[in-house]
């Protein structure tokens, strides 16, 4: 024995008379805004936010992580440069930031190997323009975003070291 189902249609009862049916309009337009890429969420140490002034970090096209952090010129420590225990004479406005660039862009010729000298998995480079240390993750990306700005404000360390030790003539 089959039975068939009762539908509005058989009863004589209206059905829904088209009111919930799709409607298209044309006077409505819907922006949608452009969301940014996503990028990890990074905190330099609390003992390096005084030469760090803005960090921020995105994906490049290969999946890396790139963190760009912009350095304060005003502390960049260029007159703390000490060998033994006697300090040098060397003072901030002894050395210009010309120098510093002129020194960074040309560790900045060879990105790994900048990022070896600071102790970053990948490369490292310098951009004078806008006072900002790139770091491009090419290690392991399953690091979590504490180990990573470990990692940052390790390289951000040995960044600030390595100008302190560097012998401006």
């Amino acid at each position: 024995m089959t039975t068939t189902k009762l539908r509005k249609h058989d009863t004589g009862e209206q059905g829904n008379g088209g009111q919930f049916a799709t409607a298209t309009r044309h006077d409505v337009a819907v922006q949608v805004p452009e969301s940014p890429a996503p990028g990890r969420d990074l905190v330099v140490s609390p003992a390096l936010r005084y030469l760090a002034e803005h960090v921020e970090s995105r994906f490049d096209a290969n999946g890396r992580t790139v963190v760009s952090i912009q350095i304060n010129r005003d502390q960049l420590p260029t007159s703390g440069y000490r060998q033994g225990s006697a300090p040098w004479d060397v003072r901030d406005e002894d050395v210009s930031d010309e120098q510093v660039d002129t020194y960074l862009e040309a560790c900045s010729d060879d990105p790994e190997v900048f990022g070896d000298d600071l102790g970053f998995p990948g490369e490292a480079r310098w951009n004078s323009a806008s006072s900002t240390l790139e770091l491009t993750h090419t290690g392991y990306e399953g690091v979590t975003d504490d180990e990573l700005s470990s990692t940052v404000s390790a390289s951000l360390g040995d960044f600030r070291n390595d100008l302190r030790l560097h012998e401006w003539s």
